[in-house]
């Protein structure tokens, strides 16, 4: 008990980042695509949206993966420090994310060294995934089930997209369900927080807990 008490501060924590990252990158993508002319979820790059001089609000959207991949490194500092199972695998995949997406920041797709930009965009897209995967083998029940389906459906989708358009569709199926997936962990750690307070501060377990001290 006193463990998943000491436990409980980082999931929180990491909860708020996973939240936090997801509604954040999600409103930076609708910002920066309103203000680009013609532009299609479906059909264009989600990378476009970041390229200053044809997007122009390339720096909301830079802005959107810089938070996104910093908050996410964090909340794998936090599962870390929580000493969650599976820890330093899913860490490090958090780490990988995170720079993947700075890197996709900074280094635009029609840079002249673009290699660096479709590098950045892998390690944001495996890293974020596999970290999806890693966590769901590292729990039991609906939860588990549901991380691996969600990370190995982002990395079919990545696959997809080397094969071929529609390549807007194909990439956000590879990066929605990291983002997916952070707001249902948020949730999921949310709700298991509310449950514990309602149950330890229910009439009953009071109750309990005030005979057992008076027994003792």
């Amino acid at each position: 008990m006193a463990r998943s008490v000491r436990r409980r501060p980082p999931l929180l924590a990491a909860a708020v980042a996973w939240s936090a990252a997801g509604v954040g990158y999600l409103a930076a993508e609708a910002v920066a695509a309103s203000g680009f002319p013609g532009y299609g979820y479906a059909d264009d790059y989600i990378s476009d949206l970041g390229v200053p001089g044809r997007s122009p609000l390339a720096a909301v959207m830079n802005l959107g993966f810089v938070w996104q991949g910093l908050l996410f490194a964090a909340a794998g500092v936090l599962v870390f420090k929580a000493g969650c199972r599976g820890r330093a695998l899913f860490l490090a995949l958090a780490l990988v994310h995170g720079a993947g997406n700075v890197l996709v920041a900074v280094v635009h797709s029609d840079a002249a060294a673009d290699g660096w930009h479709v590098a950045g965009a892998g390690m944001a897209i495996v890293g974020g995934n596999a970290a999806v995967v890693t966590a769901g083998l590292s729990l039991r029940g609906g939860y588990r089930i549901a991380s691996v389906v969600i990370g190995l459906a982002g990395l079919a989708s990545l696959l997809a997209l080397a094969g071929g358009s529609p390549a807007g569709l194909w990439e956000r199926g590879s990066v929605y369900t990291i983002i997916g997936w952070e707001l249902l962990a948020a949730t999921a750690v949310f709700a298991s927080s509310a449950s514990k307070k309602n149950s330890q501060g229910s009439p009953s377990s009071t109750s309990g807990s005030k005979g057992s001290s008076s027994r003792s």
